[in-house]
């Protein structure tokens, strides 16, 4: 099949759709596929359905938020609202506001909610429609504790290769694949096995303090604001998100930070921010609980010199500090075996995480999707946006890194690029209107 083939070709029967990854990505498209009428399998590697996640701040941007109105059928309230972006000095004084609206969130919220909507799961982020079964007429199944290992194309069919974290291993057919696992994506790499992810030269610190427990100080300085601080190459945003059980009561809800931090790669700084409580050197990122208490004294110490009050006392008050490398890399296509396999979400482009746009990524995927298989736009066109778009936002987020964390000269370098890509896809966007 070729990906500008006749767009009655995907409508034209229930298709049996096999998704390799159950985190935000996955799930999103796995709504969509159910929703219209599809038989949906969904392949995680993790052996429990039930999980949290580390640093868990979101930014639910204009298409995820499109997306949930349309899909979310609880129809509850899930983010916390910033009027507008404010820059502090190190004072804690108002530098600079920028106008514009943000809706924040949390991993947990979106994944519980998701969960609830794809196969019913039960939990106290989501019981509204618990009771309503899941999703569409399409089958839902959430399997966990399988690792793909393979992905085979034979006569129009693709068969997915998996271990089973029992013991054991399988195979499952199906008329479409779903890529969704996420920045270290095992399908990207069996259908790419050039493409890799670059570090980009510094880690990010997260941190979760309850509002209840900083200062009335704090709350009214970064209380439900979007908080950005840069001190020398390095700098802070802070944000309030939904509390870990989903309360947005005002006073029982997260302060989020996020902390980006210059670390040479390959220096002895990187190397002692990697190495765990137990002596174990890290490529990535520390385990929860086992970051060494030295590590995250010389952070505090430094903010307590350099950052405004407020910020200091968040990191002060971190129980559970996270830290993890900042990298980056994408696929050169989005659709593989001709339009059999797709990637999609961080799979598709892992974009270094300044304007939060990963789950605004997976939304413009699976709303796209849902557009194809309605034969409303071919594969090809939805492989040429889903590109578009994850190429534009990635390279706008390089812009906001060098603006904070290199300097003047490597802004500059940085809008050039990111100016140019907009000139290109503008001109693919006229060309497509009028000859396709």
């Amino acid at each position: 099949m070729n990906l500008n083939d006749d767009m009655s070709v995907m409508k034209s029967h229930v298709k049996t759709v096999v998704i390799v990854g159950g985190s935000i990505a996955g799930l999103m498209h796995a709504i969509v596929l159910a929703r219209l009428g599809h038989n949906v399998h969904i392949l995680e590697a993790n052996p429990l359905s039930t999980r949290e996640s580390q640093g868990a701040g979101v930014m639910a941007r204009e298409r995820m938020h499109e997306y949930m109105t349309t899909y979310e059928l609880s129809k509850q309230p899930f983010s916390v609202e910033s009027p507008h972006v404010q820059i502090i000095n190190p004072q804690g004084g108002i530098k600079r506001i920028l106008k514009g609206k943000q809706q924040m969130t949390s991993w947990n919220i979106l994944y519980y909610r998701l969960r609830a909507n794809f196969d019913g799961l039960r939990s106290h982020y989501c019981a509204e429609i618990a009771e309503r079964g899941g999703s569409g007429n399409g089958k839902a199944i959430f399997d966990t504790g399988k690792t793909v290992t393979d992905i085979t194309y034979s006569d129009g069919l693709v068969t997915v290769h998996f271990d089973s974290a029992n013991g054991g291993s399988g195979s499952m057919h199906s008329d479409l694949v779903i890529g969704a696992d996420g920045a270290r994506s095992t399908v990207r790499q069996i259908l790419e096995p050039s493409s890799e992810l670059k570090y980009a030269g510094y880690v990010v610190w997260r941190g979760l303090v309850n509002e209840q427990d900083v200062s009335l100080e704090t709350r009214e300085i970064c209380g439900q604001k979007i908080t950005v601080f840069a001190a020398g190459y390095n700098y802070m945003l802070l944000y309030t998100i939904p509390e870990r059980d989903g309360s947005l009561e005002p006073g029982k809800r997260l302060l989020n930070y996020v902390w980006y931090w210059n670390c040479t790669e390959g220096s002895l700084d990187l190397e002692d921010i990697l190495t765990d409580s137990d002596g174990h050197k890290h490529h990535n990122t520390i385990p929860m609980g086992k970051m060494r208490e030295e590590v995250w004294a010389k952070q505090k110490d430094y903010a307590h010199k350099y950052m405004p009050p407020a910020f200091a006392e968040l990191v002060d008050k971190t129980t559970q500090p996270f830290v993890a490398t900042v990298r980056e890399g994408s696929a050169s296509r989005a659709a593989f075996l001709d339009g059999k396999v797709l990637l999609v979400g961080d799979a598709l482009t892992t974009m270094r995480p300044h304007i939060a746009s990963s789950t605004n990524q997976a939304a413009v995927n699976a709303l796209l999707l849902e557009k194809v298989m309605k034969g409303e736009l071919t594969m090809a066109e939805w492989e040429r946006q889903s590109l578009q778009y994850g190429e534009i936002t990635a390279l706008k987020s390089v812009l906001i890194a060098a603006w904070f964390l290199s300097g003047y000269t490597a802004a500059l370098f940085a809008l050039t690029k990111y100016g140019r890509a907009i000139i290109r896809h503008c001109i693919s966007d006229w060309w497509h209107s009028r000859f396709h």
